[in-house]
């Protein structure tokens, strides 16, 4: 089930991305995607890159009688959130026939519709999927990163570029702002765990997050500061 389970969570994924006006987006693309999700869903970093190893196996075992393992039970639950479901059961449950059964009323049900309806069927539904596309974009809200914070701002792709803009997500907005920090700053709450993620723009330099997932301009995963890197970093010591 795993299996199907990433690969519909691609699916959905390269469907959203289209939406925003990137007809073809990439693997690495429809995979940071899903990063951004379950990071702030689950709280859970992974990077693009494992979900593009368990997107590449499920291909790989997509016809054989052999699932895949997720060990990451928040990836399991962040990848049935993104397909709308509230767990995995609720995934499980929907699937409904195995996949060969459904090839195989496929096979049995080709050809019942005379090929001059099918025609009239695809082009209805491709006027209908743009007249939504554009619904959508419309009345959807979206975000983009400027200087050091998301901010809201209206589908305008003659003013943005298109792989600016992501969905909204309020508490992207509120929660993830990119900081000064100083050794005077409270890096870790009492109970141990830390505040604050660092990760290298594009100039190489670091800079620190209020919040987990990846850097908003290179997409890298961000990485939890520790004392070392406050050490060597912020204050400095050698």
């Amino acid at each position: 089930m795993n299996k199907i389970l990433v690969l519909k969570a691609f699916d959905k994924a390269a469907m959203e991305i289209k939406k925003r006006g990137i007809q073809k987006p990439s693997r690495t693309e429809i995979a940071l995607e899903l990063s951004i999700f379950i990071a702030d869903r689950e709280d859970f970093d992974l990077g693009e890159r494992s979900l593009r190893d368990y997107r590449a196996a499920a291909e790989k075992w997509k016809e054989e009688n052999k699932d895949i393992s997720i060990k990451q039970l928040a990836v399991i639950n962040g990848l049935c959130r993104y397909l709308g479901f509230e767990n995995y059961q609720g995934f499980v449950e929907s699937i409904g026939l195995p996949g060969d059964q459904i090839k195989e009323v496929a096979k049995e049900t080709k050809g019942w519709l005379p090929n001059k309806l099918l025609l009239l069927i695809s082009m209805s539904l491709i006027v209908l999927i743009g007249l939504w596309t554009y619904h959508y974009t419309q009345r959807q809200k979206w975000m983009l990163w400027q200087e050091n914070q998301y901010i809201e701002v209206d589908f305008d792709a003659n003013k943005y570029r298109i792989k600016q803009l992501l969905l909204y997500n309020e508490n992207r907005i509120s929660s993830f702002h990119k900081v000064e920090v100083s050794c005077d700053t409270l890096f870790f709450n009492t109970d141990g765990s830390v505040r604050f993620w660092y990760g290298k723009n594009k100039n190489k330099k670091v800079e620190y997050f209020t919040g987990s997932g990846v850097h908003p301009e290179t997409g890298k995963t961000l990485k939890s500061i520790s004392q070392y890197m406050i050490d060597k970093y912020v204050c400095g010591k050698k």
